[in-house]
């Protein structure tokens, strides 16, 4: 299945509530063949969400690069090095929600 990351990124509050109990087994959830802004170098990529303890990680395929010269805060490193922890799953739904910059002038 194919998902686009736009989803994550645009979600509801409902949704990223939902994603927050599902999260409570403490198992990574990983999501397949997201599609990518396209200012990214691969068109698809693994995401992966996982409870840690009391903090939340966000997963996705080491060394993607993207093109687009302002980044929001912390893609870069995100793309390198292929994880990003939280302490609170607040503070993983904004890091998404801050990627929509990263979209606009995006064919549909």
């Amino acid at each position: 299945m194919e998902l686009n990351m736009k989803e994550f990124v645009y979600g509801s509050d409902r949704q990223y509530e939902m994603l927050k109990e599902m999260l409570e087994d403490h198992l990574c959830h990983v999501y397949r063949n997201c599609v990518l802004p396209q200012s990214c170098s691969r068109p698809t990529a693994r995401i992966g969400f996982e409870k840690e303890d009391s903090t939340y990680a966000l997963y996705i395929d080491k060394g993607i690069t993207c093109a687009k010269s302002s980044q929001p805060r912390n893609f870069r490193g995100w793309l390198s090095e292929g994880t990003l922890r939280f302490l609170e799953f607040t503070d993983m739904k904004e890091f998404l929600r801050s990627l929509k910059p990263l979209y606009e002038g995006e064919r549909t």
